[in-house]
């Protein structure tokens, strides 16, 4: 498993990584400056010697006056060690001093200013030669003025060495100090983390304490209690769905079991016996149908969606689902019109069990010897169905939970031994699964029950 650092450690090192960047990039330019200060003030002092004795020896060519130069740079080179001349030439009688002894792997410059060092001792010079050209009979030479530049390359190395020492010291602080104020700043965090360990699994109404949060942390904190509080209505939507479901296979496991014991209590004839068997059957079937229901409706809110597309009328497959449910209408003398029709691209088959459902609802509750009216309408990308009815009021405190599942809504849906509160749920999984949702409306002796598809999924 691959670990990752704590965000202190890895504030720390961005820290760190900071300051090093940071410290680099002024010890780099304290560097280039201090060199090149360094080379323009021996330069400007070696121009200073040539500007002294330049002249002197451009306008001596005799031998007499020859020696003249020889006795001027022997004075000037006695005055210190600092400074050294010499004369490079063709012709002996023009030369002056002698060359360094290079240190291994040292040269001379090529150009008129450079830097080389020597031994015996061990010293570094800067050297600016000029060429003089020919006077009379002397031929051109070469005028090279060295100066002793170790203290200035020793205090550049020194600078380099404190500069290196001190950019480290200061990338250590500032990681040390990094480290330091990202705990300090994750203080809170730690104070929610603790919390969120503290949470009662048992109680799950119990939220983080947001009060004195930083804006950001403040932020994590609300998403944090906003998913408790779905997952509080989770929770309290599974333990009335395990209660739901407990009671609706309690009563047909009751039946089954009592119709049991009581045919198996003594002997029974054939024909009792086939119709407990038949009686057992259409519980079983009342099992089946809710277990069924159920796995529709956990796999629609799992995610799944309408996976069986065509296209299709609405108005025609509605016509479809109103002869197939047709029955349920001739026994309470309803009439059922269909108006609107919308060309949609969705699942046929999930599409009548929705219209079915709700069909089969305005049949059980619409007032008889009354119309109910399907209504198909185009807005926008989506298309709604709704099925309107005359029938008693709807409170409004139900309406929200109607399309829950195993919710009803009144005593006589509650003693309905064949419509076990799942179909209105089954429509809104339908709808959910195109892409839509589900409406209720009562208003005026009008009870309407609709969802929305999208046009094309």
């Amino acid at each position: 498993m691959k670990l990752s650092l704590p965000i202190a450690w890895r504030l720390a090192t961005m820290f760190a990584i900071t300051a090093a960047v940071v410290f680099s990039g002024v010890a780099f330019f304290l560097y280039h400056f201090l060199s090149d200060s360094i080379r323009a003030q021996v330069r400007s002092e070696l121009e200073f010697h040539h500007t002294l004795l330049d002249p002197v020896i451009e306008t001596r060519h005799t031998e007499q006056e020859w020696q003249f130069v020889h006795r001027k740079l022997d004075g000037m080179a006695q005055e210190g060690s600092r400074v050294r001349y010499w004369i490079k030439s063709p012709d002996a009688r023009y030369s002056y001093g002698e060359p360094f002894v290079l240190k291994t792997g040292w040269k001379m410059p090529e150009s008129q200013f450079g830097f080389v060092k020597v031994r015996d001792p061990v010293k570094i010079w800067a050297v600016l030669s000029r060429t003089i050209p020919a006077y009379e009979g002397r031929p051109p030479i070469e005028f090279l003025v060295a100066l002793d530049a170790t203290a200035y390359i020793e205090t550049k190395e020194n600078f380099t060495r404190v500069m290196g020492i001190a950019s480290g010291l200061g990338i250590l602080l500032v990681a040390v100090l990094g480290y330091w104020i990202a705990k300090l700043g994750l203080l809170p965090v730690r104070r929610l983390s603790r919390q969120a360990y503290g949470l009662p699994p048992n109680n799950p109404r119990e939220r983080l304490d947001i009060a004195g949060l930083p804006p950001e942390i403040r932020e994590l904190a609300v998403s944090f209690n906003n998913a408790l509080e779905r997952r509080e209505s989770a929770w309290l939507q599974l333990e009335g769905f395990n209660a739901d479901v407990a009671h609706e296979l309690r009563t047909p496991l009751t039946n089954l079991i009592g119709q049991t014991q009581v045919a198996l209590a003594r002997e029974r004839d054939l024909g009792v016996l086939q119709d407990v068997l038949e009686s057992n059957l259409e519980e079983l079937e009342r099992m089946s149908s809710i277990v069924n229901d159920m796995l529709f409706l956990s796999c629609a809110e799992n995610g799944h969606r309408a996976a069986e597309l065509s296209e299709f009328s609405l108005q025609k497959e509605a016509q479809k689902t109103v002869e197939y449910v047709e029955y349920s209408f001739a026994e309470r003398h309803l009439a059922v019109r269909v108006q609107g029709d919308v060309q949609v691209r969705a699942d046929k088959r999930l599409f009548h069990r929705a219209l079915a459902n709700l069909l089969s609802n305005s049949a059980r509750h619409a007032h008889a010897d009354t119309e109910v009216t399907v209504s198909i309408e185009a807005r926008g990308e989506y298309v709604w169905i709704s099925v309107s009815d005359r029938g008693d009021p709807i409170p409004a405190d139900q309406q929200s939970r109607l399309f829950e599942r195993f919710y009803r809504g009144d005593a006589a849906r509650t003693r309905s031994g064949v419509h076990h509160g799942l179909g209105l749920s089954i429509v809104r999984a339908i709808a959910s699964m195109h892409g839509g949702t589900v409406f209720v409306r009562s208003a005026q002796g009008i009870n309407t029950f609709g969802f929305s598809l999208l046009r094309s999924i």
